[in-house]
């Protein structure tokens, strides 16, 4: 058969496998029993697996959740079939694999990377909703899929055990990255501090094309994508009455609106395109206390770094003032 026919062949396997995954949607650093599946099948196929400290700079992992959070998500990803002795070599979040497998013939350092982690975002429950009537919806409440890792997960495994199978015919050396914590953008920068693709040749991603209603469509592109920050911050103001004492009180409530406000103000860039959004603002305790809390998380985007350190650089000054 050809390499073609041969996936096709395995059809029936991935989808099994994608809504699997689906129905066990794991986020960023909790992704225990995705890590645990994916690592536990490269093994049997002969690939050197690697992980924790050897594929992640844990200083350069962002969004991180507490201990408490990762130990509950550990805990659930045992009891729904992960590995015990993967998930402990995942302590701390350190989630995510990457297989290696060296071929007897010379040639390049190829790297495949696909993501593996969910969004905070919960599925549609109406009954008629696919993954329901299919009974493959998420288990995890506020949790999805949303994005299409499943999917690539589900490639990536397929790709490897591809390779496995004709790597008598491959030459030079692949490296297959799972990555955690894609969305956000909170996890690639720790891999690649890691040094596990500083030898690389060539690396080659890819996403499933969300809103592409053409079958049978690929797109290729290596330029596109914005550089981006992702940023809180907190204001602290003091609490008072207020109908008594008004004038007692300091409204972070104001301050984070204002701050909100005036972020969108400020002003683009000739090196490239930019952009800002606030995209949650929280704040105060009642309607009759001046609030003395206020949270907005934001994200700045540009065309170069250039364009979004300076986006981000004016973005904390505003904050700030």
């Amino acid at each position: 058969m050809t390499f073609y026919e041969e996936a096709l062949a395995m059809k029936d396997d991935m989808i099994k496998m994608r809504r699997d995954l689906h129905a066990h949607p794991e986020t960023a650093w909790t992704e225990f029993r995705t890590t645990s599946i994916i690592a536990t099948k490269l093994q049997e196929w002969g690939y050197e697996v690697l992980m924790g400290k050897e594929i992640l700079d844990p200083t350069a992992r962002m969004l991180v959740p507490d201990e408490a959070v990762l130990k509950k998500c550990a805990q659930r990803a045992i009891k729904e079939g992960a590995n015990p002795v993967l998930v402990d070599k995942m302590a701390g979040g350190m989630t995510g694999c990457v297989g290696v497998m060296h071929f007897k013939k010379p040639g390049k350092t190829v790297a495949l990377r696909f993501d593996i982690d969910s969004l905070f975002v919960a599925e549609d429950p109406k009954p008629c909703h696919r993954p329901s009537v299919l009974g493959f919806q998420s288990q995890h409440e506020g949790l999805m899929h949303a994005c299409g890792h499943d999917g690539h997960a589900t490639i990536g495994l397929e790709v490897a055990k591809l390779v496995a199978e004709h790597k008598d015919e491959m030459a030079g050396t692949l490296k297959i990255c799972f990555q955690p914590g894609e969305e956000g953008v909170v996890g690639a920068k720790s891999m690649v501090q890691s040094g596990i693709v500083d030898d690389v040749d060539y690396f080659i991603s890819g996403h499933i094309g969300l809103g592409n209603y053409h079958d049978n469509s690929l797109v290729c592109m290596t330029q596109g994508f914005l550089a981006t920050d992702k940023l809180d911050a907190v204001f602290t103001g003091k609490p008072s009455h207020a109908g008594a004492d008004p004038e007692k009180g300091k409204n972070a409530l104001l301050a984070a609106a204002q701050a909100a406000i005036s972020l969108h103000t400020i002003s683009r860039h000739s090196g490239g395109a930019s952009r800002i959004n606030v995209g949650i603002l929280e704040a105060g305790t009642g309607r009759n206390v001046v609030p003395a809390n206020g949270l907005i998380k934001f994200e700045t985007r540009g065309e170069t770094a250039e364009v979004n350190d300076f986006m981000a650089r004016e973005a904390k000054r505003m904050v700030r003032a």
